[in-house]
C-alpha cells in the first residue's frame, strides 16, 4: 500500500513537472490547443465541476488529465486525474472534482500530449457559519449585438463567490435576424450564419461565445451557477413548442434535444448529455448565511404563453386574457413546484435566494402613444412600431412570456415565498432592464420578497425598439404607472452585483455608456439595501 501511494505520488510529481515545462496555452505535440479555455461551475462543499474542450482533435479519443491545486502556481496539487475527450462530446471535458475542502479558492488545468491549458480560478461552497456571500448576476449575453465588457468586469473582481447567469447565454438566430445589425461592424459575425437547429449547429454557437477572450477570462476566474433560458433552445418556447418554431423548423423534440444537449456538454453544470437531460432545477448552500435555489420557468413545466396562438387559432383580446387567468396553467410544473416548496419550508438559513428566468412582478404598460417618436429609428419596423403603440392603449399587461402571462401560477409562487421563506429574494433575468421591484400579493400592501433583474450583458433594451421622444420617459413613465417598481434602467448594459450578510441584502447595478466599442466606462448607476428580517420594508 505504501509503494502504490509512494508510486501515485511520484507519478503525479513528473506530471506536473513536465507541464511546467510547457508554455500554457501552447499547441500539443499532435497540435491539440484548448482555444475555448477552462470553466467551473456548480460547486457544493466538496466537489465542483471542471470543464475544457480540445481543439484540434480529429476522430479518435483522446486522455485528457486534470488537477486541482491549492496555489495558483499549481505547486501543491491535491486531486488529478483523467478523463476522455471524444467525437461524442464535440471533445468538451467535463468532470467533478472530489474530496475537497468546504470554503476554499482551488486552482485547476487541463494537459493532452503536452499542450497545457490556462490556470482557472474556483471555491467549495461554505460550512456552518458564513459571515458574507457576493455574487455577480448577469444574463442575456448576445454575441453580434456587442463585446462582453460585463464580463471583463466580473473576471477583475477578486471577491465573488461565484457568477449566477440567468439565461439567454447564448443567442440562436442567424445573421440578418434578431440583434445582428452589428455583426459585421464589429467583427462578431455568428457562426454558423444560419438560425440553430442541429446538434452541429448549437454546438457550434456555444463554441464561438466561449472562444470570446471576456468570456474566457470571467470563467477562468469564478465559478458559474446557471441556467438555460429560450435563446439557448429556440426564441419563447415552452415545453411543448416554441413562437419561433414551424414546420420548416423540423421535429420540435429533435431541436431541443440537440440544444439541450450542447447546453450540457459545454457548460459547467452538474448532468451530462447521455441521453437528454431536462431537470436543471437545483439548489446550493452557503452555510447559514443562504441558500440559492435555481428554477426553470423556461422548459420543464412551463405552458404555451397566452399571446402565442395554438395552430391556425385567431387570438382576440378577449381570448388571451381568459388564456392567461387560466387557474390550471403553470409556469413551474407541479412537480419543480413542490420540490421549490420543499426548499424553502426546510432552509435553515438567513436568506432564500431563488434564481429564475423571467419576470416575477406584475407589470402594466404605460400609452406609448405620447412617449415613441415613431420618426426615429428603431429596430423593428414601421408596422411592428405601431402595433406596438396600438396595443399599449389601456394600460394592458406587458411581457406575457413572463410571470405576468401566469398571474395564478404567480399567486401560488408568492403565496409559498410567504408561507415558507424568511427573507426572500429572487433575482430574474430576460428583460433586458436593469429593475428592482417589491413583490405584493394581491391584497397585502407589503412586499413579500424582493426582486432584482440584471441588464443585459448586450442584448438591446427598450428604447432600441422604442424610440423615445424624451430620455428616460418610458422608463419614468412605467415606474408612475407600477409603483412597486423601486428602481428601472432601460437604456445601458452591464451586470448587477449583490452581497448577502447576516445584517443585510445589498445590490448594485454596474451600468456601461457602451457595448459597441472596445473602450467604455462603467459605473454604478444605483446601490439598494435590504435588511434581513425587513423585506416587508422594501429596498432602500
Amino acid at each position: 500500500m505504501l509503494r502504490r501511494s509512494f508510486l501515485k505520488g511520484l507519478v503525479a510529481s513528473l506530471v506536473v513537472g513536465l507541464l511546467g515545462m510547457r508554455k500554457v496555452g501552447a499547441q500539443g505535440w499532435n497540435g491539440y490547443i484548448f482555444r475555448h479555455g477552462v470553466a467551473s461551475g456548480d460547486p457544493d462543499d466538496n466537489s465542483v465541476i471542471l470543464w475544457t474542450r480540445v481543439s484540434g482533435a480529429t476522430s479518435r479519443p483522446i486522455r485528457v488529465h486534470w488537477e486541482v491545486a491549492s496555489d495558483p502556481e499549481m505547486r501543491d496539487v491535491v486531486r488529478h486525474g483523467e478523463a476522455w475527450a471524444s467525437d461524442a462530446h464535440d471533445y468538451t471535458v467535463k468532470v467533478e472534482a472530489r474530496r475537497l475542502k468546504a470554503g476554499r479558492t482551488y486552482y485547476y488545468r487541463f494537459s493532452v500530449y503536452g499542450a497545457v491549458s490556462e490556470v482557472g480560478r474556483t471555491k467549495t461552497l461554505p460550512r456552518g457559519h458564513v459571515s458574507r456571500a457576493r455574487f455577480a448576476v448577469v444574463s442575456c449575453s448576445n454575441h453580434p449585438y456587442g463585446f462582453f465588457h460585463a464580463y471583463r468586469e466580473i473576471a477583475a473582481q477578486d471577491d465573488l463567490d461565484a457568477v449566477i447567469h440567468l439565461g439567454d447565454y447564448i443567442y440562436e438566430y442567424g445573421l440578418g435576424e434578431y440583434a445582428t445589425e452589428m455583426a459585421q461592424t464589429l467583427g462578431r459575425i455568428p457562426e454558423p450564419l444560419t438560425e440553430l437547429r442541429s446538434l452541429a449547429d448549437y454546438r457550434l454557437r456555444h463554441a464561438q461565445y466561449k472562444a470570446d477572450a471576456d468570456s474566457r477570462a470571467m470563467h477562468a476566474r469564478h465559478p458559474l451557477i446557471s441556467v438555460w433560458d429560450d435563446h439557448e433552445l429556440v426564441n419563447d418556447t415552452w415545453r411543448t413548442g416554441a413562437l419561433e418554431h414551424g414546420e420548416d423548423d423540423g421535429d420540435f423534440a429533435t431541436r431541443i434535444d440537440a440544444a439541450v444537449r450542447a447546453y450540457f456538454e459545454w457548460m459547467p453544470i452538474r448532468g451530462t448529455s447521455d441521453g437528454v437531460e431536462t431537470r436543471i432545477f437545483r439548489s446550493f448552500r452557503y452555510g447559514n448565511l443562504l441558500k440559492l435555489v435555481m428554477l426553470d420557468t423556461r422548459l420543464y413545466g412551463r405552458d404555451r404563453q397566452p399571446d402565442v396562438p395554438a395552430g391556425e387559432e385567431t387570438l382576440t383580446p378577449e381570448i388571451v386574457e381568459q388564456t392567461r387567468m387560466d387557474p390550471g396553467r403553470t409556469l413551474l410544473g407541479e412537480k419543480q413546484q413542490k420540490w421549490l416548496r420543499r426548499q424553502l419550508r426546510w432552509s435553515r438559513t438567513k436568506w432564500q435566494v431563488v434564481g429564475q428566468q423571467v419576470l416575477a412582478a406584475p407589470l402594466y404598460s404605460p400609452d406609448l402613444a405620447p412617449l415613441v417618436d415613431p420618426e426615429r429609428d428603431s429596430m423593428i419596423s414601421p408596422e411592428a412600431l405601431a402595433q406596438y403603440v396600438a396595443q399599449s392603449a389601456g394600460n394592458p399587461p406587458a411581457f406575457l412570456d413572463t410571470w405576468n402571462g401566469y398571474p395564478v401560477a404567480r399567486a401560488k409562487f408568492l403565496d409559498d415565498l410567504a408561507r415558507y421563506a424568511r427573507n426572500p429574494v429572487v433575482l430574474s433575468g430576460d428583460l433586458h432592464t436593469a429593475m428592482c421591484n417589491e413583490l405584493v400579493r394581491d391584497g397585502d400592501e407589503q412586499p413579500v420578497a424582493i426582486e432584482l433583474m440584471p441588464p443585459s450583458v448586450t442584448s438591446p433594451g427598450f428604447t432600441q425598439y422604442l424610440p423615445e421622444r424624451h430620455p428616460g420617459a418610458i422608463r419614468d413613465a412605467a415606474m408612475a404607472l407600477n409603483p412597486w417598481v423601486r428602481y428601472m434602467d432601460t437604456d445601458r448594459r452591464g451586470w448587477m452585483c449583490v452581497t448577502f450578510d447576516h445584517d443585510a441584502c445589498a445590490a448594485e447595478w454596474h451600468l456601461l455608456d457602451t457595448v459597441h466599442d472596445k473602450e467604455y466606462t462603467s459605473t454604478i448607476d444605483r446601490r439598494l439595501v435590504a435588511g434581513a428580517g425587513k423585506i416587508g420594508d422594501g429596498m432602500r
